[in-house]
């Protein structure tokens, strides 16, 4: 086989190998409950406040509103109250813990 012969057949087969950073390798962006901002979600929050199961931060477990006002924040199209931003982050690393508490909550 001559050099162009193989610099052809080596072209064609790096081309064919996946690369570390193409669509197909990534793995899906972890869901992060996002704190309500837009109009549209502000009066999603307002509606399932309604029905809201807990008084305190589901993660500090402080009173809602004790520390100012309460950070509302969407998961998975789910509303999540927070007594500050910091427990917006602490939910984001465990959000599965959290979650359960709330369900739980709302079964009693």
């Amino acid at each position: 086989m001559n050099s162009k012969s193989c610099l052809l057949l080596a072209c064609l087969l790096l081309g064919s190998l996946p690369l570390g950073h193409s669509e197909e390798n990534k793995s899906p962006a972890p869901k992060n409950a996002q704190i309500v901002k837009t109009p549209e979600d502000k009066a999603k929050a307002a509606e399932l406040a309604k029905s809201y199961p807990l008084t305190t931060c589901v993660v500090s477990h402080d009173a809602l509103g004790g520390m100012g006002e309460t950070v509302d924040a969407l998961y998975d199209g789910k509303l999540i109250r927070f007594c500050c931003k910091g427990c917006v982050k602490s939910f984001n690393k465990n959000p599965e813990k959290y979650l359960k508490e709330i369900d739980s909550a709302k079964k009693s």
